[in-house]
């Protein structure tokens, strides 16, 4: 008998994937916000919640099992992480605690774990207004980062210089709608992601990631696999990784960790218990041909064993996000002369608007991932494809202001 479980969240090859372990899927999701013929193809059945609002999608959650049981809850989205753990906590299907997700999932919690535990020192401070935060910054006597505390994306990221610019930072935040951020000290060095994953209390790290930002310095512009470090930078990431994953009690699943590799050492910036974003889970299959979105539920089902030995990267792989300017797409052109070992996943179309660059969200214009024989070498392939795809944009503005004229 297929074992019937629900994914609070999920994209298509999520959806996909899950139907091809022999599941039935039920996806419970925000209306609206999921893909209609996916969800048709491979899902038994949809329940619309809106997954920010987490009462709301817990009690959708438990609805569904009082009508109809499942073995387990999962979420590979950010949104869904606390209602899916409430959810197993309170039907004891196993999984990862809610005190766990809760400690990754609020940033000052996990700063305050790893004060506890003496790991990665970073000075932070939870700030409730322009003065408390103008306070941090004199006390810190340097730059640092404000960013809430339970959310993705890199949206409403600052950098504060100095305590005379906490109220124009301050303005930004509550403009946002916040009315508490976190403000730490401000990490400067090489950043990379950890895609680890655990069978039972024990973590494995598969890959680790090089992150390329774009303008700003806190927009992901693209990613490269196997990260480009020397080995006792590698082994310094595992352990660190490690002793997180063991600090925050992850007994189950994939995880994401972002580390700054610093001039005082490695410096953890968060970590999520869930794949990363940005098809990095695609590009690690690419490299080392390890499924974490297949094994994220074959795993804990018992349906697939979990093999801990990684085995060598076979390949480098790498992505690269298609920009352009702000404003209607008037015109979209694609050069025939490719790389080989890119796929192309352009979806701008004359008539859509592209967003200014404020987060990951408002990369709207598609993506480039390439294979190659190491990462730099997929990099490159990448960088060429991309420099192939020509998007022109017009205003909105001077669209508007034209079809006023017109009229």
């Amino acid at each position: 008998m297929a074992p019937r479980i629900a994914l609070l969240g999920g994209r298509p090859t999520v959806l996909k994937s899950a139907s091809d372990l022999g599941c039935e899927v039920v996806l419970v999701h925000t209306p609206g916000r999921y893909d209609t013929d996916a969800a048709a193809r491979y899902c038994a059945e949809v329940v619309e919640a809106p997954l920010a609002d987490e009462e709301a999608a817990v009690a959708a959650g438990r609805a569904l099992f009082a009508r109809q049981s499942v073995v387990r809850f999962f979420s590979p989205s950010e949104l869904g992480l606390v209602p899916a753990a409430r959810l197993n906590e309170e039907f004891g299907l196993g999984g990862n605690s809610v005190r766990t997700v809760r400690l990754l999932k609020d940033k000052s919690a996990m700063r305050r774990r790893l004060a506890e535990v003496g790991l990665s020192p970073v000075r932070f401070r939870v700030v409730h207004s322009a003065a408390e935060l103008a306070g941090f910054l004199s006390e810190l006597g340097g730059p640092a980062m404000v960013k809430p505390l339970d959310y993705g994306g890199s949206a409403h990221v600052y950098r504060v210089d100095a305590a005379a610019d906490a109220a124009g930072i301050w303005e930004k935040a509550e403009a946002a709608g916040r009315t508490r951020m976190l403000a730490e000290e401000f990490l400067v060095g090489h950043e990379v992601s950890v895609e680890a994953f655990t069978d039972d209390g024990v973590h494995t790290v598969v890959a680790v990631t090089d992150k390329l930002l774009g303008a700003g310095g806190f927009i992901e512009a693209g990613h490269s696999v196997p990260a480009r470090v020397d080995e006792a930078a590698r082994q310094g990431i595992v352990e660190l990784t490690t002793r997180l994953l063991d600090a925050v009690g992850l007994v189950e699943g994939p995880s994401h960790t972002e580390i700054m590799i610093t001039g005082s050492g490695l410096r953890i910036i968060e970590s999520h218990n869930r794949a990363g974003g940005d098809s990095i889970p695609e590009l690690v299959r690419l490299a080392y041909g390890v499924d974490l979105v297949r094994s994220a539920v074959a795993v804990p089902l018992g349906i697939e064993p979990w093999q801990p030995e990684v085995p060598p990267a076979v390949a480098g792989s790498a992505i690269r996000f298609v920009p352009a300017e702000p404003g209607v797409v008037t015109g979209v052109e694609v050069s025939d002369d490719m790389p080989e070992g890119v796929t192309l996943d352009v979806k701008a179309r004359p008539g859509m608007v592209v967003p200014p660059l404020t987060w990951s969200v408002d990369r709207v214009c598609g993506q480039v991932i390439a294979v190659g024989t190491d990462a730099a070498d997929a990099a490159a392939r990448c960088e060429k494809a991309v420099a192939g795809i020509r998007i022109t944009t017009t205003p909105e503005t001077t669209v508007a202001g034209e079809a006023g004229e017109r009229a």
